[in-house]
């Protein structure tokens, strides 16, 4: 009745009681007719009933209306802010929606066929505990191109939750999970503890795909990964988190025109691997091989201050593992790869859980250590073709048999900082290594996670690192600034609003077929520093405020003239990630589009009718950028295909753009799914 089921009273009332957000918690029976009031749905799905009888989540198929929250009038001490405004969670999965609302432009014909994906935070239940943004279960929105058999482009839309064992505990324990990231000292460690206790007693009942799924949300990328269990090679795609084993996600182009489908953390268990894997593995189109490392937060390799490097070839076999040392146990969240060597980093953001008991009110896992200095450590790459030996190992150390030894460069004392992400790094000659990322001079995971906002200090800037591999020395140059920089002028539209001195950029890319190669253009997200909640645009009084609370805009680096180009968004829209993709027959390297996910928020109507959030997928012009004029006001220069989406995508994290040759085909389902 009213969408709220009639049985034992829990903390999904409070879920349903929201307006317009479609989950209902029933017993697993058959729903809907999969027809959606303005868009086309191929499929509808249910889901099976608990283990033991009680209440099983159905995906209740509504039209799709914008999930509209209002997050203005969040107690902070109460909720997250991150379970307000557009970081807020949509409360239901859509299946196989053609593309029909508000649109702008047309998929140009020389757009490549495939999926555009992105993960984000989006928690199935509502924390009843402090909320970090990390920590919401991850939800991959996704956004199919194909032309159809009448040959006219379309565009599909739909969303899945990573069906993790984070989200099976929590749904037999019927509670929120514990949020891990957020927790401070004793206490937290006692809640951490617990819940893993909570986790062993229900291990029996099966509730995890395997031994290795504990806490982990698979909330924060998604990347390609060939995968060899014996069988043959196939080509996986995993939803990734630092702090957890990967889930396979299984994509089909079969239909009209694609599904999602959880397969679990089986990924590891063909090559037996026993440690979590970066949310950022590298790919290199030049060799066809993968490589990533694993983030060592289990106690033995704390205490061995080491971070294991994976090398997968091109037939998804791994040809050889290694680890890397550092001088204290340290946290990584991304590294680079050129053309022999793999750089890894050893910062002052170190990992020590023992920091929990020995500052039992305010002690976290992962701090900042002062006054360590920052180096990057250098590991020499090998072919698959013969592992023992390296041309990297040669101009390192005069010795190409030495391939698991690196080497260290410091940056000058007093230069620390953390490079959370790297758009892409290449050698030039064979005395300099070059790569650009995004720098923290300081960063306290905890506050940076669950404060809103964070510190400017802890802010990310762009810099660019050069390696010397004569001097052994390392240095690092801010790109934008008003002093002592490559660039100390933004485009006129950008320095308006964002003063270059308070540009936040973060979310760096390249052209995927330049990675580990000299890349003469480099994309990324811009915004002005937030420093007060109440810079944030209020859905309830939209005159107040500057920012819905992300990424203001998009800048395009060439990192040989170091000239700047930008597309703005407008004040009432904000954009996540912003990812490259060649065009058919490319014919330069920036000859291509720029794919992102756009939120705008609707202002309230004569009608009454409250203001909205409302999601689109956004094409814009890569290679002319600001100079691709808009002949619609409401959306600005350089975009030149905008279609609204069927629900909100709130703010997320990493994607991936994904060609057909990538996919599988209908059979290669399981059975089970397929029922």
């Amino acid at each position: 009745r009213g969408g709220v089921c009639q049985t034992k009273r829990t903390g999904w009332e409070k879920v349903m009681d929201r307006k317009s957000e479609g989950v209902c918690f029933l017993p697993a029976i058959p729903v809907g007719n999969g027809k959606f009031l303005g868009s086309k749905c191929v499929g509808s799905r249910t889901t099976r009933q608990r283990r033991g009888g009680g209440v099983g989540p159905v995906r209740m198929q509504m039209e799709p209306g914008i999930m509209s929250f209002n997050g203005a009038e969040l107690d902070e001490e109460a909720q997250s802010i991150y379970m307000g405004y557009n970081w807020a969670p949509v409360k239901k999965e859509f299946i196989l929606c053609e593309l029909k609302g508000k649109q702008y432009g047309k998929i140009p014909e020389d757009f490549p066929s495939g999926m555009y994906l992105r993960n984000g935070p989006n928690p199935l239940r509502d924390p009843n505990n402090q909320y970090g943004w990390f920590d919401g279960s991850g939800m991959i929105h996704s956004v199919r191109f194909q032309e159809d058999e009448d040959g006219v482009q379309r565009a599909y839309y739909s969303n899945r939750w990573v069906k993790t064992g984070f989200i099976k505990i929590s749904d037999l324990l019927q509670r929120p999970p514990l949020n891990v990231t957020v927790q401070k000292g004793i206490f937290g460690l006692l809640k951490v503890l617990l819940n893993l206790l909570r986790v062993v007693r229900f291990d029996a009942q099966e509730y995890r795909y395997d031994n290795y799924a504990l806490l982990g949300t698979a909330n924060t990328g998604v990347s390609y990964f060939p995968l060899n269990d014996g069988r043959g090679k196939r080509n996986s795609i995993l939803a990734l988190y630092d702090s957890d084993a990967p889930y396979e996600v299984k994509l089909t182009k079969a239909r009209d025109p694609i599904v999602q489908h959880t397969l679990g953390t089986g990924i590891y268990n063909p090559y037996g691997l026993d440690h979590p894997m970066t949310p950022h593995p590298r790919y290199s189109p030049q060799t066809k091989e993968m490589i990533s490392f694993g983030v060592g937060m289990d106690f033995g390799r704390i205490i061995r201050k080491s971070t294991p490097v994976l090398f997968i070839n091109a037939e998804g076999k791994i040809y050889r593992s290694t680890e890397v040392k550092t001088r204290t146990s340290v946290y990584q969240h991304d590294f680079v790869v050129t053309k022999n060597f793999v750089i890894m980093q050893d910062n002052p953001n170190t990992v020590n859980p023992f920091r929990m008991l020995l500052n039992p009110f305010a002690g976290t896992p992962i701090s900042w250590k002062e006054g360590k200095r920052t180096s990057f450590v250098v590991l020499p790459r090998t072919s698959s073709d013969d592992p023992k030996k390296s041309e990297g190992a040669k101009i390192l150390h005069g010795d190409e048999t030495l391939v698991d030894k690196t080497k260290e460069f410091f940056l000058p004392k007093g230069e620390e900082c953390f490079v959370f992400h790297y758009a892409n790094g290449w050698e030039e000659g064979d005395d300099k290594i070059v790569f650009y990322g995004t720098h923290h001079s300081k960063l306290n995971l905890v506050r940076f996670n669950s404060k809103y906002p964070p510190p400017k200090d802890l802010l990310p800037k762009f810099y660019r690192f050069e390696l010397d591999l004569t001097t052994g020395k390392a240095s690092k140059q801010l790109v934008f600034g008003s002093e002592n920089a490559l660039v100390t002028k933004l485009p006129q539209k950008v320095g308006v609003d964002c003063p270059i001195d308070d540009l936040v950029v973060d979310f760096c890319n390249a052209s995927p077929e330049k990675s580990s190669e000299k890349s003469e253009f480099l994309y990324m997200c811009y915004t002005k520093a937030v420093v007060d909640r109440n810079e944030l645009i209020s859905p309830s009084d939209i005159n107040k405020g500057w920012s819905l609370g992300f990424w203001q805009g998009v800048l395009k680096l060439n990192t040989t003239t170091h000239e700047v180009q930008a597309i703005t968004y407008p004040r009432l829209m904000n954009g996540g990630e912003t990812l490259f993709q060649p065009r058919v027959n490319a014919q330069s390297e920036d000859d291509g589009y720029l794919i992102s996910h756009v939120t705008a928020l609707e202002p309230a109507d004569e009608a009454g009718e409250e203001a909205q959030y409302k999601s689109y997928i956004a094409l814009m012009d890569a290679k002319n950028m600001s100079d691709t004029k808009s002949h619609d006001g409401e959306f600005p220069d350089g975009f030149v295909y905008c279609s609204q989406l069927p629900a909100r995508v709130p703010w997320g994290l990493h994607g991936l753009f994904l060609s057909d040759e990538l996919m599988c085909e209908e059979s290669d389902l399981p059975e089970e799914y397929m029922e």
